[in-house]
Parts: structure tokens; sequence; C-alpha cells
């Protein structure tokens, strides 16, 4: 019997198993950036099958009368060695890049802004709550 590789796995050969991976993409261009993104974290392309899309309201018109070219599906298969998850240490998911958008930090400094004027507000309020006679 085989023994298992670092991700917990292995064929019968002993060789470790592959992770396997088949993305579509509707456009040239998500198909060459996720292709580069995904060499990057080990992966590699087995197979590529090229297919004309369908076409939608005004272009198929265009496209029959032969003044335009149907776009390209992809439909790709990717495997890689499985990787060993990496060791994080704490709270280093908050630096994931796909977390940070633009929007968070304006979202974060205006609820502490909303914080600080309630608590303005409040301090008022009890500053001349005294000088108030009821």
């Amino acid at each position: 019997m085989a023994a298992p590789n670092a991700a917990g796995s292995t064929s019968v050969t002993g060789q470790p198993a592959l992770e396997t991976a088949v993305r579509e993409y509707r456009r040239t261009r998500d198909y060459e950036r996720d292709m580069r993104e995904r060499r990057q974290d080990g992966w590699r392309v087995v197979s590529v099958l090229q297919r004309p899309g369908p076409p939608a309201g005004v272009r198929r018109v265009v496209i029959g009368s032969g003044l335009a070219k149907p776009d390209t599906e992809y439909l790709v298969t990717y495997t890689r060695v499985p990787q060993p998850d990496p060791q994080l240490r704490p709270l280093q998911w908050l630096l994931d890049p796909r977390l940070v958008r633009r929007h968070s930090s304006r979202w974060i400094w205006s609820v502490a802004a909303l914080l600080l004027v309630a608590l303005l507000i409040y301090g008022f309020l009890d500053f001349f709550a005294d000088a108030v006679p009821f």
C-alpha cells in the first residue's frame, strides 16, 4: 500500500493524486487572467476546449449577416499536485487581498465617526442636563 502524501491522498501506483479543476469562461480576457493567476498557484493547463458562444439579440443578426464573429467560450481543465495547507499566523486572514476592497476602509471610518458624534452628543446632553431646571 502506498503511503499518503502531504495532502493525505495517493493513487494506486503510489504517486500523489492530482487535484483537478474544470472552469468555463465566456470571454478570452477572463480566461487569460485566470490562467495567469492559477499558474502562480501551481496549476497546469491540461486541455482547452473552444466553442462559439451563443449570440444574443442584435448580435445574432450581425453574426448571421457575416459582419461579426461569435464570441468564443473556453472550457479549461487544470491539474496540480495537492499542496499542504500553509500554517497561518492568527489573524493572517485579514491580510488576504480578496478580502480587502476599496470601500472597506471608508465604511470603517464612517462607523468610527458616527460613534464619536454620538459620544459628543451624549457628553453635551450630560453636561447641560444640570443647567436646565425641570
